[in-house]
């Protein structure tokens, strides 16, 4: 179950013109995955999902591998 807090936001991020915009350019990219698509394009998709998803990835130790057959 939501917290007050937690509704609060989604209401607030659904109230967002710019939010919506995002998510119909991402539900219009989508559809049209089988298409070409332009670098200007490429260029917004990656900007939108840095608005969804902001940050940077966390690191990820790196696996040793003592038994390595080629």
């Amino acid at each position: 179950m939501l917290s007050e807090e937690e509704k609060q936001e989604m209401r607030d991020m659904a109230a967002s013109e710019s939010l919506r915009e995002e998510f119909r350019t991402m539900r219009k990219n989508s559809q049209a995955i089988e298409r070409c698509i332009s670098v200007d394009e490429l260029a917004h998709w990656l900007t939108v999902m840095a608005r969804v998803c902001p940050g940077a990835p966390k690191p990820r130790p790196l696996v040793h591998y003592t038994d390595v057959k080629i």
